[in-house]
């Protein structure tokens, strides 16, 4: 930040404590961290260990993606997850297990982590999502994005492969 966003004035470094100079309001007496957007990512699996693999070419038209989204304020992030996995495709989650954070450094976004169980059903997508697929666990890395840093999706797969 360099001006306040509550009064506009001009913001000054102070010390805070051992985060070190902060951006400051003298007006408002309030310091202004950075701030990040902090979202969810969940790869959905039903019973027979498919995975639910998303096509939204907004994205990308040549991988595809997992559930994810934006939290919104007051809202946890298993309450985002599951909103998102009703909202994106229509699916109640019936378990979800976390699987940390991790900071996509492209977007500046702190991702939470999940592996979101559900009943196989079909799917009710929402106008953001051009299609899904239930897909066998073995055949979803070649359809995701590449395996590299930053990219969550290889991480809750791995994690989920280890446990089954």
């Amino acid at each position: 930040y360099k001006y306040c966003p509550e009064c506009g004035k001009k913001l000054i470094d102070r010390q805070a404590g051992d985060d070190g100079a902060v951006p400051f309001c003298d007006d408002c007496q309030r310091y202004w961290f950075d701030t990040f957007a902090s979202c969810v990512i969940v790869m959905v699996v039903n019973e027979l260990h498919e995975v639910a693999m998303l096509h939204q070419s907004y994205i990308s038209d040549e991988h595809e993606t997992f559930v994810a989204g934006f939290m919104t304020p007051g809202e946890t992030a298993e309450q985002a997850t599951t909103r998102e996995v009703k909202e994106e495709l229509g699916l109640d989650v019936d378990c979800l297990d976390y699987v940390g954070t991790h900071w996509f450094a492209r977007r500046e976004q702190l991702m939470h982590a999940f592996i979101g169980h559900v009943k196989r059903a079909d799917f009710n997508l929402s106008s953001e999502v051009d299609g899904a697929s239930w897909v066998a666990l073995d055949d979803a890395p070649a359809r995701m994005f590449p395996d590299r840093p930053g990219n969550t999706q290889h991480i809750l797969y791995r994690h989920y492969k280890s446990k089954v």
